[in-house]
């Protein structure tokens, strides 16, 4: 049995063709999506607005409330600065891709390639400096050891400044081929990547599995294999407050694990229509929107990390109720929440001087 698809009445701005690169020579299905781009038009906006407010606000405060208190610094707090400047500016691109789900993109081929790049370098630098808080936190707690002294904090930034050329390195694919083109079917130009032709479906599978491997794998068993030994050992010490570290290392490794399981799972199926493994229309369009929701969950990490590396720490805590003090900001949690610091007990330290002690997020 033989179809036939009558050309002139096929509406073009409801269509999409799945991974379309003609050039590659796919036998590609041609598949609706109109309820998609509907979605994406409407929910993305808005979602990515209050992204952007929330994560400038709080990846902000933590940065002004570590640097206040520069002096006292230690090794997880400098990566924490790090990783809440990685969050901020991942964040600060949100309103250029809401801008194109809407608008189509209207700024340039350059800002393109700069808004592609600087998105990719802060969505790797904070993954990849998740893995250096727990392999810092495993050493100084596990076997108490102090690779950065207080004395000799450049070893931490030269630690951090190696994270950010691995990340830059990672994002030269994006900055090469990310580019404006013009969409005939939607009327509407978009920033995404244009690979090599003839290449481009190897060039996206490619991508996707280094993604999902040093990107998500590999960070996911480091902070497995990281925290499980700082709970083994945190189980047999005596003499500081465990329950609230414990619950602190769990919420960590819980909130890492459900923003990013559900995107790199779905990543895998898209992967899977490259190679026509999946070729169902009806299958591709819920894969389609799926990727648009988890990437989603992926974006609200950055929101999350202010929360659980910093506000439920107690070293953060007091810090900003110094800050709040000398500006005379907010005085009524001031005297509710300074009375209380002052009833509590110290923190149990590991040994009596450096970094090797619950300092940073875990005090």
């Amino acid at each position: 049995m033989s179809y036939s698809i009558d050309m002139n009445n096929i509406d073009y701005d409801n269509i999409t063709f799945s991974y379309s690169d003609i050039s590659d020579g796919g036998n590609y299905g041609i598949c609706l999506r109109e309820e998609n781009k509907v979605f994406d038009q409407i929910f993305l906006p808005t979602f990515y607005s209050l992204l952007f407010i929330a994560g400038m606000l709080g990846n902000g405060l933590v940065i002004l409330v570590m640097l206040t208190n520069k002096l006292k610094m230690q090794s997880t707090d400098v990566f924490i600065v790090h990783l809440a400047l990685a969050d901020m500016l991942l964040v600060s691109t949100l309103p250029f891709w809401a801008a194109q789900t809407t608008l189509g993109w209207i700024f340039g081929e350059p800002l393109c390639k700069i808004v592609a790049s600087l998105f990719k370098i802060n969505f790797y630098a904070g993954t990849f400096l998740l893995a250096c808080i727990s392999i810092d936190r495993y050493l100084s707690i596990v076997y108490a050891v102090q690779i950065y002294k207080k004395n000799k904090k450049t070893h931490v930034h030269w630690s951090c400044l190696g994270v950010w050329l691995l990340c830059v390195i990672f994002c030269i694919p994006d900055a090469l081929y990310y580019s404006v083109s013009f969409e005939s079917r939607t009327n509407v130009s978009t920033c995404d990547p244009y690979y090599p032709e003839g290449h481009a479906k190897s060039w996206k599978i490619t991508t996707t599995i280094l993604f999902q491997i040093f990107v998500f794998l590999l960070p996911l068993i480091f902070m497995l294999f990281c925290y499980s030994h700082i709970i083994i050992t945190l189980l047999r010490s005596q003499g500081f407050k465990k329950q609230r570290a414990m619950r602190l290392i769990i919420a960590v490794v819980v909130a890492f694990f459900l923003c990013w399981t559900p995107y790199n799972i779905v990543a895998f199926l898209d992967m899977l229509t490259m190679l026509e493994i999946i070729n169902d229309c009806t299958v591709t369009s819920n894969i389609d929107f799926a990727l648009s929701i988890t990437s989603c969950i992926c974006y609200l990490h950055c929101c999350l990390n202010p929360i659980l590396y910093a506000f439920i720490g107690a070293k953060f805590k007091n810090n900003l109720l110094e800050l709040f003090s000398k500006t005379r900001l907010c005085p009524r949690f001031v005297a509710k929440h300074v009375k209380r610091r002052q009833t509590s007990s110290k923190s149990f330290t590991w040994s009596s001087s450096g970094d090797t002690t619950m300092s940073g997020i875990y005090q």
